[in-house]
């Protein structure tokens, strides 16, 4: 047994007609990004959550209970002060002055809704009844399908089956970082392990395998020593193990005038059963863009390579992403990436967009075990329509947690579902959840170049 929240009346009559189901999980409606049931956010107060549906302890219905004192929430016209019991047909509105969105609760008996997974599994029907609905559903096909093309219905990236994209997704981790410096043995040049450690939690993200064989993820995932925003630069007690042999690396590397030392992950990508070994210094990055902190006094100067932004450099992140050409080694990827033209065209400068995020989220347990679809939407984002170039990265709002770094950003783009952006980071100065993702683009553009870009040499001091 589940219910169905269906609009039947929305500030946003796009929406009217749409339906939510669920079953057990808790399910919040309110003006967060974080709600299942999005409302207008209003002028007089902090986006908020109204209310929860819960399911009773015995699993037999449900009950819904107010979060909020500022709105007033209703059942068929009722106020509700703390919680009322929901019955099959009953209408919740939620107004706050200005605008009101009014929901249909209908209970369903026909099977078991699993929010986690987005399943729903249908129960067994008797073999008469089956063929007379085949029968009903052959003939209503082409009216069907011809009045949801009408209306927009499969428009809309919430109600297509995603499912078959989660083939090519992947988990990967890093456990160790070795610290290599070139050395000459016997007359010739040989890099050896100078130090190397295994990290105390290992970095977890997520990885995408591409229909051209390309391995994509985020940058950070597998350099993880480039996106440390808690060590202030002045204590070196305070940083952590992978930043401290990065510092080394790099300092090495500016006062010997060469590229003397390197730093290098194992990364184990897997799903299922398989499992991949890889190293960091196997992926192609974009290093560009990176800027070099000069940290230390002067009579002790030492250099940190970084991509944390600058305030006036959003465009640092965009170096947020690598990707390897696995070829001959794994099995051919189904996601597609977006062109620069395509997404010029479909003018993401100007408007915002439904996205899906697939990927390996960290759970309570500090486990990401299962792949997991979230919705949302990306922001209007500076594109530069001459140059085809995009000026930062993607800001998006999903319901997004640890572990879904360097998976793929999902839009329906002419007619087709492609990868718009690789998960990067969330917004720290945001109120609300926000996140950036590299646009996928950032690929195309280094594999044009041979995947090779030159990389600058600029240098500022925290």
């Amino acid at each position: 047994m589940y219910y169905r929240l269906t609009y039947i009346l929305s500030a946003d009559k796009e929406k009217q007609g749409d339906y939510i189901l669920n079953g057990d999980r808790p399910l919040k409606i309110g003006q967060s990004v974080s709600c299942d049931v999005r409302l207008p956010e209003s002028d007089e107060y902090e986006p908020q959550i109204f209310a929860v549906i819960l399911s009773s302890d015995q699993g037999k219905g449900w009950y819904v209970v107010r979060r909020t004192d500022c709105y007033d929430i209703q059942v068929n016209g009722s106020s509700v002060s703390v919680a009322r019991v929901l019955r099959d047909g009953d209408e919740l509105a939620f107004e706050d002055g200005k605008h009101e969105t009014v929901l249909k609760f209908k209970i369903l008996d026909d099977g078991e809704y699993d929010a986690t997974t987005g399943f729903l599994y249908k129960k067994h029907t008797n073999v008469k009844l089956y063929f007379i609905l085949l029968a009903f559903l052959s003939i209503a096909t082409v009216s069907v399908v011809s009045f949801l093309l009408f209306t927009g219905y499969l428009t809309d990236l919430r109600h297509k089956d995603l499912r078959v994209y989660g083939e090519s997704i992947y988990h990967i981790q890093t456990d160790s970082i070795y610290l290599l410096c070139d050395t000459m043995i016997d007359g010739e040049k040989k890099q050896v392990v100078v130090e190397a450690i295994e990290l105390s939690s290992s970095f977890s993200g997520t990885c995408f395998l591409t229909e051209d064989y390309l391995l994509v993820t985020a940058r950070h995932c597998i350099e993880p020593w480039i996106n440390d925003e808690k060590w202030n630069g002045s204590n070196q007690m305070d940083m952590s193990p992978e930043v401290r042999l990065a510092i080394i690396a790099e300092t090495g590397n500016r006062l010997s005038g060469r590229q003397k030392y390197r730093l290098r992950s194992h990364c184990i990508v897997s799903r299922g059963l398989e499992r991949y070994d890889f190293y960091s210094t196997d992926f192609y990055m974009n290093k560009s863009r990176d800027k070099v902190i000069r940290l230390g006094m002067e009579e002790k100067v030492f250099y940190w390579r970084t991509i944390v932004p600058l305030a006036n450099r959003r465009d640092m992140e965009l170096g947020d992403f690598a990707y390897l050409n696995v070829s001959g080694i794994m099995e051919k990827g189904n996601i597609v990436m977006a062109s620069r033209e395509e997404m010029f065209e479909e003018d993401f400068s100007q408007n915002s967009h439904d996205i899906a995020v697939i990927g390996y989220p960290l759970n309570d347990n500090g486990k990401s075990d299962v792949v997991i679809t979230v919705y949302g939407n990306s922001q209007p984002f500076e594109f530069d329509g001459e140059k085809k170039e995009f000026k930062g990265c993607i800001q998006m709002s999903a319901p997004i947690n640890r572990g879904n770094s360097g998976g793929p950003v999902l839009a329906q783009i002419d007619g087709g579902i492609k990868v718009i952006g690789i998960v990067s980071k969330a917004d720290v100065r945001a109120s609300q959840g926000m996140f950036w993702a590299v646009p996928v683009t950032e690929v195309e553009v280094m594999h044009e170049q041979g995947n090779m870009i030159q990389e600058d040499s600029l240098i500022f001091r925290r």
